[in-house]
């Protein structure tokens, strides 16, 4: 017998469990995993195994047909009969499947728009089922009508699902970043409580030690947790908003330099670089410092925080999209794996500023450890998420600043 679509429960109560499924699971992950993991990868993971798309239709096909004995009290023009008796006549029965792709269940459940009269049909594991019948000989043009009349129906409803499924997943990523930053919280909270128990603990030597965020002050030292020896030491990275006050420090000298472009005009890249400096150093109190050797190889700007380095950067003259590249390499190759935060600082001369600035994004979008643009801050800022060469699990934020430097005189 036909069910009635759309119409046993509400739709949000589907929305609701899908949540409910996921934070679940994240719950479920133990603590190394859940500190270890690269958050971006998990919320990806996580809304592309939570998120809710319609039933996909496709093409209605007959599937059986054939002489049946109908029932036709009801009909116009039969006697109505005994209202317990049926009144048989032989009749066509003709069978329609519409083949579909997604969940079957979603079938069942009323989208914020509807209609008073929803359609019907016998929901199968992978199509639809209209039956039709009728007394005497089959009148095709009448059962197509019929045929199009309910799967109109049917695409209207799945249009409204669709409707409010888009707007379900859009959210998927913010509710899925704030239930795994709470368990990530929890978890560095407890372990917290376990050192102010003050008794020693065994533990791993593999257990992931490294979370964002303790402030960087301006002008003052940046203060590292005060835990326990050989307990589980969270260790601190550039808070986001210090990383941007850098950057926009490095943006206002930008400014400066197209402001006054006589004083700038024969620099060279080490002259600018130098420039840079001075103005992070009138911040950070003399923290920054340039050619310092860093990991593997030597880096244009660094800022460093005891033995950390808080932010890394790379200077260099635009020479087109694989000299980008190249200095991508360089600035990650020089990271260590708990560097989160870095700049490639490009300047531009000699060349069209508006096709060096088309030739960025996509450079940068098409390296291999790169995950994704987060934002672009300006016309000429651009904030992208790496994962570390030699574990993807490990981010970083590498921004790129292109500057238009003027022209030296002859």
């Amino acid at each position: 017998m036909a069910d009635v679509l759309f119409s046993e429960r509400d739709l949000r109560w589907v929305f609701e469990k899908q949540i409910e499924r996921a934070r679940q699971e994240i719950n479920g992950f133990s603590e190394d995993y859940i500190l270890g993991v690269s958050e971006t990868d998990l919320v990806e993971y996580l809304v592309q195994e939570y998120k809710l798309d319609p039933p996909q239709l496709g093409d209605p096909m007959i599937a059986e047909s054939g002489e049946v004995d109908v029932d036709v009290r009801g009909y116009p023009g039969y006697a109505s009969g005994d209202d317990d008796t049926p009144v048989l006549v032989r009749g066509y029965r003709v069978e329609i499947h519409v083949a579909f792709t997604g969940i079957s269940d979603l079938f069942r459940y009323q989208p914020s728009r509807y209609s008073g009269s929803p359609p019907r049909a016998e929901i199968r594991p992978n199509y639809l089922v209209f039956a039709y019948q009728e007394p005497g000989v089959i009148r095709g043009e009448q059962v197509k009508d019929r045929i199009n009349g309910s799967l109109d129906d049917v695409r209207n409803y799945l249009k409204w699902m669709e409707e409010d499924c888009a707007r379900f997943n859009a959210d998927l990523e913010r509710n899925f970043r704030q239930i795994v930053a709470a368990k990530r919280e929890r978890v560095l909270g407890n372990r917290q409580g376990l050192v102010n128990i003050g008794l020693p603990m065994k533990r791993r030597q593999d257990v992931a030690k490294t979370y964002a965020i303790p402030d960087v002050q301006r002008r003052a030292q940046i203060q590292k947790p005060v835990l326990k020896e050989n307990l589980f030491v969270p260790e601190p990275a550039l808070a986001q908003e210090e990383y941007e006050h850098i950057l926009t420090v490095i943006g206002s000298w930008a400014m400066s330099v197209e402001r006054s472009p006589d004083a700038f005009r024969n620099m060279r890249e080490e002259d600018l670089r130098w420039h840079i400096l001075v103005m992070l150093n009138s911040h950070y109190e003399g923290r920054a410092t340039g050619e310092t050797f860093n990991y593997h190889g030597k880096t244009d700007i660094l800022i460093r925080e005891g033995d950390r380095n808080a932010f890394i950067a790379e200077c260099a003259f635009w020479d087109g999209p694989a000299y980008l590249t190249q200095k991508i390499d360089q600035i990650l190759a020089q990271l260590h794996w708990r560097d989160t935060k870095a700049a490639v600082i490009a300047f531009n001369r000699n060349k069209s500023f508006s096709d060096v600035l088309a030739k960025v994004e996509p450079t940068l979008a098409s390296h291999p450890c790169c995950k994704k643009l987060l934002k672009r801050a300006s016309e000429t800022d651009w904030r992208f998420l790496f994962g570390n060469k030699d574990d993807p699990n490990r981010e970083l934020q590498v921004a790129v600043l292109l500057f238009d430097v003027p022209k030296p005189t002859a």
